[in-house]
């Protein structure tokens, strides 16, 4: 999946997640024109790189829930389920990706485990009635 585990503590590659990021081609953004305009520079490089951590971890967890429903397994479905909700909640919190995007995937992940739970039953289709049409009669 790339150099870094999406489990534990991913702060102790965040020095080298932020060299990479910040020691950028200089040539392809604007100067600033001032120290404070530089500051601005630097921290949006480092929040960028920041937010597309949290986003690919998001990510991540998801495909490793949905692979576990394709493969059937309830029991690790559930335990994927918790683990993508709870990075959901947290990067929501962050404010990384809206609290409503955050919920929405939540539920398609907790739908996709309750069609995983439940045996699938056909619906039958209830023939219809075929209208009689009443003659009057007098």
């Amino acid at each position: 999946m790339g150099g870094f585990s999406s489990r534990g503590n991913w702060k102790c590659h965040l020095p080298f997640l932020l060299k990479l990021v910040i020691l950028d081609d200089p040539s392809e953004i604007k100067l600033p024109n001032s120290k404070s305009a530089e500051k601005r520079v630097r921290q949006n490089k480092k929040q960028n790189a920041v937010n597309n951590h949290r986003k690919r971890l998001v990510k991540e967890r998801m495909r490793e829930f949905l692979s576990a429903v394709q493969g059937g397994d309830v029991a690790k479905a559930e335990q994927q389920l918790r683990s993508a909700t709870a990075i959901l909640d947290r990067v929501a919190g962050k404010r990384t990706i809206h609290p409503n995007t955050a919920a929405r995937r939540k539920s398609l992940l907790a739908r996709k485990l309750n069609a995983l739970r439940s045996p699938k039953v056909e619906t039958a289709v209830k023939p219809s009635k075929p209208k009689s049409k009443a003659s009057k009669s007098a």
